[in-house]
């Protein structure tokens, strides 16, 4: 049994470091040990919230001075069948390993986030999505089943067909009704660890959005970048990049290809020093740096060489700044917070230029912005709509910090008028108000009505449910 005096006090910060917060952290070893930890933090009259690799943006694994149960060593794969393609993983089980365990066998996930770093359970917990969400569907939509320990200490198996309402809940859930300790998913078989790939540039966000829709016609992955500096007729430009999975038989070598080794080339950001990249990088955080380097991708982006069609491999793809060595160092010290907003498509492009537009005014133009295309899907705490998000990165500079959460509060008000949703697990400002703007009233009901049955006692909890997600 794990007692109080093992939990170690600990200062954690969201995975765009702006968010601090000191806790103790529980670090259990095996899944037996959950049970015991969450009578303990009973008893001792404590909260708890579930922490995967900490790659949610804001607080949606911090807990003010109570306790994060870290489970990042709960990591082990229990099954993998690669006839199927079925697997049964710990919560704590990296994108990364669980790619590196099945490409050779022609298997990857459905659906993965922007970083290899993220865990199974943190990817089931914030249901999280891919650049291919509009086509089929979010990590949710293959989650075959899973064991769910809830506050009780009791653990309940969950599926479509058994305990359906907490199975659809729970995924989405942010970890506030249970706690996953054990996963099915189910993977795609490929036949080439490469992606056929090209990218285009468009001159405004309305052209923009009109190639991504023309390139659904063909692309499996489709993911958009937008030139933050841009204004007048060309505000929202962009660069889009679409790919699709190679055919059997396409790739002369997929023997290379499939393997761990041929996912990865040689790049100068991987040879050099790791806290190198951030230093040289660090100028690109300010105003000109902001408007330089969005004028660098962009110019770059109108060569021959930058359209023409060619390969990558699926992490170069899908994992892009996982390349980089520690590159959200270079928002230090202040860090940097991110407004991603799920718009439907009728008004989307509307409220993308507004946040551009907002943005450019108040002198805090995004340093990075990122737009993909969306489906919605039949989970309880969907953030998911039939149309369009857009990721804008904000750098946290000195004696700014009021002023951007001043602008960022505009924006979350912008969305709810344009009746779009947040993202909670990269959300960093968003209130219980806002929220209440742009969630189903009924969706949001039921799920308190869940927490109330399964968490009476209100043992989970985190900074983020208690800001944004609280009770009238």
């Amino acid at each position: 049994m794990m007692t109080v005096t093992q939990w170690r006090e600990q200062q954690l910060t969201g995975w765009g470091l702006r968010n601090v917060s000191r806790c103790r952290v529980a670090t259990p070893e095996h899944i037996e040990e959950l049970p015991d930890i969450l009578e303990q933090a009973c008893l001792a009259g404590h909260t708890i919230a579930p922490r995967g690799a900490g790659c949610s943006y804001g607080d949606a694994s911090l807990n003010d001075g109570q306790i994060v149960l870290d489970l990042s060593h709960l990591n082990r794969i229990r099954e993998w069948d690669p006839d199927s393609g079925q697997v049964t993983v710990e919560p704590g089980v990296t994108i990364d390993q669980l790619w590196r365990r099945t490409i050779g066998d022609g298997w990857w996930p459905f659906v993965v986030p922007g970083t290899s770093a993220v865990t199974i359970g943190g990817a089931a917990s914030a249901n999280a999505h891919g650049k291919n969400n509009w086509q089929i569907g979010c990590f949710g939509d293959f989650i075959e089943s899973f064991d769910l320990l809830l506050p009780s200490g009791q653990t309940i198996t969950c599926s479509r067909w058994d305990e359906s309402d907490l199975f659809h809940a729970a995924i989405g859930g942010l970890g506030m009704l249970g706690i996953f300790t054990s996963l099915t998913l189910q993977l795609r078989r490929i036949y080439s660890g490469q992606l056929a790939e090209v990218q285009r540039a468009y001159h405004s966000l309305d052209a923009l959005l009109d190639g991504l829709e023309e390139a659904t016609y063909w692309a499996t992955d489709i993911v958009g970048w937008i030139d933050t500096s841009a204004s007048g007729t060309q505000l929202g430009r962009g660069l889009l990049k679409a790919g699709r999975d190679l055919f059997p038989n396409e790739d002369p070598h997929p023997e290379r290809t499939l393997s761990v080794g041929g996912q990865y080339r040689r790049s100068l950001a991987r040879m050099l020093p790791g806290g190198l990249v951030p230093r040289l990088a660090k100028p690109m955080t300010t105003r000109a740096g902001v408007w330089a380097a969005n004028r660098m991708q962009w110019l770059r982006g109108q060569g021959r060489k930058a359209s023409a069609r060619h390969y990558q491999t699926y992490v170069g793809a899908n994992f892009p700044l996982d390349a980089i060595p520690n590159w959200r160092d270079t928002y230090r010290p202040g860090g940097l917070i991110q407004h991603q907003s799920m718009v439907p498509a009728e008004t989307a492009a509307s409220a993308f230029k507004e946040f551009l537009a907002r943005s450019q005014k108040a002198g805090i133009a995004p340093s990075f912005a990122v737009l993909k295309k969306h489906r919605p899907d039949n989970f309880l705490m969907s953030y998911l709509v039939d149309g369009y998000s857009l990721a804008l990165d904000y750098p946290v500079r000195r004696g700014e910090e009021q002023r951007l959460l001043r602008l960022l509060h505009e924006l979350n008000d912008v969305l709810a008028d344009h009746g779009g949703r947040c993202y909670f697990v990269k959300d960093s400002v968003v209130t219980a108000e806002q929220v209440r703007r742009m969630y189903p009233a009924e969706k949001l009901a039921q799920f308190h009505a869940l927490k109330r049955q399964y968490d009476p006692m209100g043992l989970l909890s985190t900074n983020l449910y208690r800001r944004a997600l609280t009770m009238e």
